[in-house]
């Protein structure tokens, strides 16, 4: 194990090495290793592209703003202010961890780029508008338009329970290959232990569960003879962000309400 993880310290470019410690070596076992990390070189090259982060940092403010999310959510390309929350209080706490849930479901959402880093380092809170301000680093990408509207179906499919959109998500987790018999049913059932509760029941995010689900997931995946679409690497940078900042909160949140606010008709903002 400490052989592979020193492999993929060493392959991963330099932005994606805070992440290793919160994935599985598991992972390495069922993912398209060429075209993850060609993708990962690509993104990687943003780190010194200021002028087009700052374009997508104000495109991201516009669809916030027309999606009626501009008064909750700040995005700055300046440093966010200290984020510390011992010192907010239950109530602020819930509102921060409202905000971000909006921000990551309206990423999944809009037509732009996804910012990958959601790290509480990212975020500012500002007490007196109850407003989020987030600052993304450079680690953004854009997604394949097919794998935006797989996962798009992913979650709709969980949390409506629409088993045509859940099936379309699903294919995610054997791209181009035809794994064993069953594998649909299980990864199905090991997606909905990930989840939690796919109604408007509160949760406490823990990254502790999202290693170990996700550890079971990539291990049903190699047992399968299956492979991940390249695209879900990089989505899981961005869940292991927005899991350790909803985990620093501390409180229940409820992400089916949160993805049920978030609109599925944001405009479209061409960047």
């Amino acid at each position: 194990m400490v052989g592979v993880e020193s492999w993929a310290q060493r392959l991963a470019p330099e932005p994606f090495r805070d992440f290793l410690p919160y994935t599985s070596v598991s992972a390495l076992k069922v993912i398209h290793v060429t075209q993850v990390l060609r993708k990962a070189s690509e993104v990687a090259r943003h780190a010194s592209g200021n002028v087009e982060h700052g374009r997508h940092v104000a495109a991201l403010q516009a669809s916030l703003n027309a999606a009626g999310l501009g008064e909750q959510l700040c995005i700055s390309t300046a440093a966010a202010p200290r984020f510390n929350p011992t010192e907010l209080s239950e109530v602020e706490l819930r509102l921060v961890g409202e905000r971000v849930l909006a921000l990551y479901f309206h990423l999944l959402r809009w037509d732009g780029p996804w910012f990958l880093d959601l790290r509480p380092r990212h975020f500012g809170w500002h007490a007196g508008k109850a407003q989020l301000t987030f600052s993304p680093s450079s680690l953004w990408y854009h997604p394949d338009p097919d794998f935006v509207r797989r996962v798009r179906s992913l979650y709709a499919g969980f949390y409506r329970e629409a088993p045509r959109e859940l099936a379309e998500g699903i294919e995610l987790y054997r791209w181009h290959c035809m794994p064993s018999a069953g594998f649909e049913q299980r990864i199905e059932r090991l997606l909905r232990d990930h989840f939690g509760p796919a109604d408007a029941s509160e949760i406490r995010f823990s990254t502790a569960h999202f290693r170990a689900t996700f550890e079971a997931i990539f291990e049903e995946v190699a047992r399968s003879r299956a492979k991940l679409h390249p695209d879900l690497t990089f989505l899981g940078v961005e869940l292991v962000g927005l899991y350790l900042t909803l985990e620093s909160l501390a409180v229940p949140l409820c992400p089916r309400r949160a993805f049920d606010r978030a609109s599925p008709a944001t405009p479209s903002v061409l960047i």
